[in-house]
């Protein structure tokens, strides 16, 4: 017999992975500067970098509010945002991160 819990996890993980993130999204919940604060913009933009595989300077002519970003990243981040949340869940705090 398998646990419906299980399943419905399972379901959510595969509803959530289908759905798009924006890379303003994708800061607040992963870049550690307040938006308010100097700086954050260039965290940001490092921050998407590091998660699509792309230079900063591409991630930075997506405009402002990098609005225009490709369709592709958005599901790109989704799954970098879920691989950080099992990364928060799963490894020990001191585990080496690069």
């Amino acid at each position: 017999m398998i646990d419906s819990d299980t399943l419905s996890t399972q379901y959510i993980i595969d509803v959530l992975s289908r759905l798009p993130l924006e890379p303003l999204e994708y800061c607040q919940r992963w870049v550690e500067i307040p938006s308010d604060e100097r700086g954050y913009r260039k965290a940001c933009v490092t921050a998407l970098a590091e998660a699509t595989g792309l230079s900063p300077r591409t991630v930075n002519d997506w405009g402002p509010n990098f609005e225009r970003r490709p369709d592709h990243v958005l599901h790109v981040l989704r799954m970098a945002d879920m691989l950080n949340q099992i990364r928060k869940i799963v490894l020990p705090p001191d585990y080496p991160q690069k």
